[in-house]
């Protein structure tokens, strides 16, 4: 399971461990699932510690992006590594996705789009 962090009514951190993949995407679609059903707007997922991601591990974020924008959201990646970013690159997913540089950025971000 990952750790979560509640940040206002509307927002939620999700931090990530060391791989999102096969193993654990399932997860990460329940905890993002979660958040959407408890009514958090926005989801911030924290990824400093994320060293490899598999398309089982995108394709647990884009499952559930849609409804997050739908409902007036919006999930946001943050502390994304050079190698995280050169795949979601090479996915030509870079301008479709909300990344910031650090979670600071992305509450920032949440909160301006709140009022």
């Amino acid at each position: 399971m990952f750790k979560t962090e509640k940040i206002s009514e509307t927002t939620i951190v999700i931090y990530t461990s060391k791989s999102l993949d096969n193993s654990n995407a399932h997860e990460m679609t329940a905890a993002l699932s979660e958040a959407q059903e408890a009514g958090y707007r926005y989801i911030i997922i924290d990824m400093r510690e994320l060293e490899f991601l598999s398309s089982a591990g995108v394709g647990s974020i884009l499952g559930v992006l849609g409804r997050s924008r739908e409902d007036g959201g919006d999930i946001i990646l943050c502390n994304v590594r050079d190698r995280i970013l050169h795949i979601l690159g090479v996915l030509d997913l870079c301008d479709f996705l909300t990344i910031k540089q650090d979670e600071s950025a992305a509450r920032e971000f949440c909160l301006a789009k709140d009022v």
